[in-house]
């Protein structure tokens, strides 16, 4: 299976000083994550409380007090302005190298895609305007959001998305053989028998590395992918035959997918709900349900912010709501995704919440994940 720092034509050509900086960002985060930001909830109780208390007289009660009581504190001031530098820092050191090199990745693409013996197709919906909550959003402040598309040959969200994506992951530390759908391959094995799909769709697909990733492991299966973003999704076809795999792409809203009941044996999206409002990942769940066929898995991969032991922590955690342009992180985290697959129309011996490890296996770098399977 492709894994998550894999090399292929469609990437911007990194020179020394480029990737230089990148790394620069990847040992701040580092630092951010595993060093500085693990002492907030304790700075909570030796600074922010007690500023708190002084301006009031009392201790911090709800969500919002402790919010206020958090900005009462220096160092963790400090701490979130330099890891929302580090965030905007992780655009611009990849950012230089895909406006480069940009007019050589288009036409690397276009050569891709309109080959005679390409593998997987495009389908393009020029009547479709983009979800909102998503489009009209830089999330984690990626520039131009998800739905950014300037041209017919535009790939640059896609671009973004990929190189962005591993300098954040790098800094989070997941390491470079790691691979989201690899720790879902490795679930299916586990606790699904080993199952192997026919049929694959994959939501929310952003730039296609968990896509190409199916379409590589199980050579003889047939995959789709959705995404509302063109370009985006143009980088994510040319990806995937830069790759040499199969993968269909579509354009289209994951609360009102166009494919008809029962078309796929597994139904999978990764990070999709905490980029959606509830409403849209209530509706996204429905689709699930209806697409798969009878006797087929559903699972939804997602970051592993939800059960925060405190309300401490859930506030703490929340740093990305306010300052890293995740709308919709407080509500993924806070949602009864159980409840909500239930409704969906899954039995509830069949949903089962998953805490897994990524495949290094470290403590600190987890996924959760919710998976379903459809009645007979």
């Amino acid at each position: 299976m492709k894994v998550r720092d894999i090399h292929h034509a469609v990437l911007p050509e990194t020179n020394v000083d480029e990737l230089c900086r990148q790394n620069a960002v990847v040992s701040l985060r580092r630092l951010l994550n595993n060093k500085v930001r693990p002492r907030n909830v304790k700075l909570f109780e030796s600074e922010a409380a007690p500023a708190f208390a002084e301006c009031y007289g009392r201790q911090p009660h709800s969500t919002e007090e402790i919010r206020e009581a958090f900005m009462l504190s220096p160092s963790y001031r400090m701490w979130s302005a330099v890891n929302r530098a580090a965030q905007e820092m992780i655009w611009v050191s990849v950012g230089e190298p895909i406006y480069r090199d940009l007019q050589r990745m288009e036409q690397v693409a276009k050569e891709l895609v309109e080959r005679d013996d390409k593998l997987g197709s495009l389908s393009l919906d020029p009547l479709y305007n983009p979800s909102p909550e998503v489009a009209d959003i830089d999330i984690h402040l990626q520039p131009g959001g998800y739905a950014l598309n300037k041209s017919d040959i535009d790939i640059v969200s896609g671009a973004l998305y990929e190189c962005g994506g591993n300098v954040f992951s790098f800094g989070q530390g997941i390491g470079r053989n790691d691979s989201k759908a690899a720790v879902i391959t490795r679930l299916l094995e586990q606790e699904f028998n080993g199952f192997i799909p026919k049929k694959i769709l994959d939501i929310g697909c952003s730039a296609g590395a968990a896509s190409a990733a199916y379409a590589d492991k199980w050579r003889d299966t047939e995959v789709h992918a959705v995404d509302l973003g063109a370009g985006m999704l143009r980088y994510a076809h040319a990806r995937a035959e830069s790759l040499g795999v199969a993968v269909h792409f579509h354009q289209m809203d994951a609360s009102a997918m166009k494919f008809e009941d029962g078309s796929f044996d597994f139904v999978v999206s990764h990070n999709l709900m905490h980029e959606i409002g509830e409403e849209k990942r209530r509706a996204m769940f429905r689709e699930s349900f209806r697409l798969v066929r009878p006797g087929g898995i559903v699972i939804h991969q997602d970051v592993p912010i939800r059960n925060q032991p405190t309300p401490i922590h859930e506030v703490e955690r929340d740093w990305d709501t306010h300052y890293n342009g995740e709308a919709h992180w407080s509500t993924y985290a806070q949602a009864d995704l159980y409840s909500d697959m239930i409704s969906a129309g899954f039995s509830e011996g069949s949903v089962i919440e998953h805490d897994l490890t990524t495949l290094q296996g470290l403590a600190n770098s987890r996924w959760y994940v919710i998976s379903g399977r459809k009645p007979f």
